[in-house]
């Protein structure tokens, strides 16, 4: 008996995976940053005056609610919660659901159910399986952009100095008198030479006074030997 017992849960168990693969869904492919819509269809007898809500569902966790309705007026609503919209449109028996720039962290398994606070939500069918696709475009860019950003990290800091403006200002330059290449001298004569061009012109002047010193040497030597012979002539001859 504890065997057979056993084996009808199993088998109780088998069959209920089994319907839950069985179970309808709706594959959508998205690309990263596009923006998903489906419509969730529901019975107006039963839900028209109901709270509906977007689910995903996560293996071995409770399911997440993402965003729900709150009125249950039996009127058209709308309600959004971040990049989740929702539009209950009762006259049309469907439930619109919009998740607005997706990324591929957002792939996984949704539904649509009917959202009660106190007990388990009525499911509605089909089940969304959304798979979000990498842009290779974009993650090219985003490569480049790394590889730039790397790039710009391995460069030294550079430190930039300032640089001050120079202003030609005009320069006043005195200019020295030429120096002499000789100077010259003659203690005796009192003269200082401190030119080339005077060294001619004092040696001339040198040379003429030494003449003319030494003709007047010779006429006052000549003028005083006869004074002198004479002299002693008169004493050699005296009376």
């Amino acid at each position: 008996m504890k065997k057979a017992g056993l084996w009808g849960l199993l088998w109780m168990v088998f069959i209920s995976e089994l319907q839950a693969e069985n179970e309808s869904k709706e594959e959508k492919f998205i690309k990263e940053g596009e923006t998903l819509n489906v419509n969730c269809p529901f019975s107006t007898e039963k839900y028209s005056y109901s709270q509906k809500a977007w689910q995903k569902l996560i293996d071995g966790r409770k399911p997440v609610t993402l965003a729900f309705t709150t009125s249950t007026s039996g009127n058209p609503s709308q309600v959004r919660e971040g990049r989740y919209f929702l539009e209950d449109i009762p006259s049309e028996a469907i439930l619109h659901v919009q998740m607005t720039n997706l990324q591929v962290e957002d792939s996984g398994l949704y539904r649509c159910v009917i959202y009660y606070l106190s007990k388990e939500p009525d499911v509605l069918s089909p089940l969304f399986h959304v798979v979000v696709i990498k842009d290779p475009l974009n993650t090219t860019a985003s490569d480049e952009n790394h590889t730039r950003k790397l790039q710009i990290s391995t460069f030294p800091p550079t430190t930039t100095r300032a640089q001050g403006t120079l202003v030609d200002r005009p320069r006043t330059v005195t200019k020295l008198p030429p120096k002499s290449t000789a100077d010259l001298s003659s203690p005796g004569f009192g003269v200082n030479i401190t030119n080339v061009t005077d060294v001619t012109s004092y040696v001339f002047r040198v040379s003429v006074t030494s003449i003319i010193i030494i003709v007047l040497c010779g006429v006052l030597s000549k003028s005083l030997v006869f004074p002198v012979l004479l002299a002693v002539t008169q004493r050699s001859f005296g009376p």
